[in-house]
């Protein structure tokens, strides 16, 4: 897993949906669904509800991966602070030492790295190892899709207000839709 970890770690800009794992949706396990205790049924997972119910109450955060709605991993991150932390780690035992596991861990590392960069004094430590810096960049600003949108708005407003300001009002939609599009990738900082 360490190996793993450091191979994130030195990748040149990735993208966020190149993380995901494919068969498996990655979910945000909030109160409700743990004093439900739906999300545990027919999972060989089981973890006592009071301490995620702790760990949530203190700003922590419980991620689960489930295939066809069933749970077969769950990570709990304890936060501190701007401080996160992750040494909890249950999987099934299908799935055990498998590859996908060390995709699985990725994604939390990096939800974790990107929790903690909204902070000047965020930080994220996974399994002892300490997470290097996420940084974002964004890429250009999109005009090809603001005149698409622009045009797109421009002829709806118009049709709708029987108005030629319609167009001015397209228009800006339009450009505020380039923004939309802007390509956003990540990187960890090099120590």
């Amino acid at each position: 897993m360490e190996q793993q970890l450091r191979n994130l770690f030195t990748e040149k800009p990735f993208s966020a949906e190149g993380l995901n794992v494919q068969g498996y949706s990655i979910i945000e396990i909030g109160k409700g669904k743990v004093k439900k205790g739906k999300i545990f049924e027919g999972s060989e997972i089981q973890v006592d509800a009071g301490h995620l119910l702790e760990v949530l109450e203190k700003d922590g955060k419980v991620y689960g991966y489930t295939k066809k709605g069933v749970l077969k991993a769950l990570y709990v991150v304890k936060a501190e602070k701007h401080a996160y932390s992750c040494d909890e780690v249950f999987f099934t035992s299908d799935i055990e030492g498998e590859p996908v596991t060390g995709l699985m861990d990725q994604q939390v590392v990096f939800l974790m790295a990107q929790r903690a960069s909204y902070f000047k004094d965020g930080s994220a430590v996974f399994h002892g190892q300490k997470v290097p810096k996420l940084v974002q960049k964004t890429g250009a600003y999109s005009w090809y899709w603001a005149v698409v949108f622009g045009i797109l708005y421009s002829v709806a407003f118009t049709s709708v207000l029987k108005n030629p300001g319609g167009i001015a009002v397209g228009m800006m939609l339009g450009v505020a839709m380039g923004n939309c599009f802007r390509s956003t990738k990540y990187e960890y900082e090099q120590e």
